[in-house]
């Protein structure tokens, strides 16, 4: 394969569609709220994305998945390296196998004796958890930087690019135009289970925990943190367009705003003096989440579809064909496997990197505006 050129710094500006299918100026010089926030609520209610966080929605499930790619089958292991209490696990383990995402195979003597291994399914959610260790590996915090990830083919550390198959070129934001799809006009009602969100903190864990991307999952891996980062992307930035789209109870809302202000995902932007009103703009910390997010969009696409089709088409603007990408090796730009990676924990202390946070012990404000 050729050689894809990395990912650069994804600029401020994208397009939101419109319900009848004109696309929308750029969401940087928004001055209302866009005339298609009936359909962003449903593409954000019920589209792909939010099948795939009915499967996979709390840092418990992404921490079940971050170990079964690296081969850690076994209750008592999986237990002791994401800290979850046994009920914990077992809940998530047997979600995740009722939703096809994993599935049992017994080993040794005793058929009570259950290893927990990925379905094609399971497998295919790679570039989403590649591209959450990514983050993790540009942006870490307190936890400090993960293990490396070395290409078996080309002998490189790998540095994982969301690429289109169309053009091999890095896809980027604003490079994207989107459009209602058919799938719009008939949301789909799932049930969910309620689940509380639990972020661990440096002191938090018990020993053997292992705390490889404990800030990606405390950041994104909650269902109504990666659908109010979906919002951000779509241009709502304020705090009653925000919730009027989600449908999240206000004390959830402001709770989710006030953790990506203190990550440095967002920050506070006056765009009224009398009264003082802000809006919640992506930092660059945030815009770089939209791998993430687009990877995760595209495999609730292939494996949760809508019988009346995708709710939204994506169109790569660089080349003029349907969105589709690939995670690329960012050395040699082979489309990479799970099987062809190798991770190296380093014998020295992890790094600790400096990040935007909100002060300590404070909480950042978060008006209603």
């Amino acid at each position: 394969g050729r050689r894809t050129p990395r990912l650069s710094s994804i600029a401020a500006t994208s397009s939101v569609a419109h319900s009848s299918g004109v696309k929308l100026r750029p969401f940087m010089q928004r001055s209302k709220l866009p005339q298609n926030v009936d359909t962003i609520r449903y593409l954000l209610r019920s589209g792909e994305g939010a099948r795939a966080l009915d499967a996979i929605g709390d840092r418990w499930s992404f921490l079940i998945l971050r170990d079964a790619f690296l081969r850690i089958r076994r209750f008592e292991d999986l237990r002791r390296r994401t800290g979850a209490a046994r009920g914990t696990l077992t809940a998530r383990l047997n979600a995740l196998v009722e939703h096809g995402v994993l599935y049992r195979v017994p080993y040794g003597k005793a058929p009570s004796r259950l290893e927990y291994r990925l379905t094609e399914k399971g497998l295919d959610f790679y570039p989403v958890a590649l591209c959450m260790w990514r983050w993790e590996h540009r942006w870490a915090g307190e936890h400090g930087l993960p293990p490396r990830i070395q290409h078996r083919s080309c002998g490189h550390n790998l540095d994982p690019t969301l690429t289109c198959v169309h053009c091999d070129e890095p896809v980027r934001l604003q490079d994207i135009s989107s459009m209602p799809g058919p799938g719009a006009r008939h949301p789909i009602t799932t049930e969910r289970t309620a689940r509380r969100r639990k972020s661990a903190t440096a002191t938090s864990h018990a020993e053997g925990v292992d705390t490889t991307m404990f800030h990606a999952v405390d950041t994104v891996g909650d269902r109504w943190t990666a659908l109010l980062l979906a919002a951000l992307f779509f241009g709502l930035h304020r705090y009653d367009d925000i919730n009027s789209v989600l449908g999240i109870a206000t004390n959830i809302l402001a709770d989710r705003l006030r953790l990506l202000l203190s990550a440095g995902v967002i920050k506070q932007h006056l765009y009224q003096d009398k009264p003082p009103r802000y809006e919640y703009r992506l930092t660059e910390k945030g815009y770089d989440l939209f791998p993430f997010s687009l990877a995760l969009h595209e495999w609730g696409s292939r494996w949760m579809p809508s019988p009346h089709g995708p709710s939204i088409r994506m169109t790569h603007k660089s080349c003029d064909h349907r969105l589709k990408t690939r995670l690329a090796c960012g050395s040699c730009g082979e489309t990479i496997n799970p099987h062809d990676v190798e991770v190296i924990i380093d014998s020295t202390p992890r790094r600790k990197r400096a990040q935007s946070r909100g002060g300590k012990g404070k909480k950042p404000l978060v008006r209603r505006t």
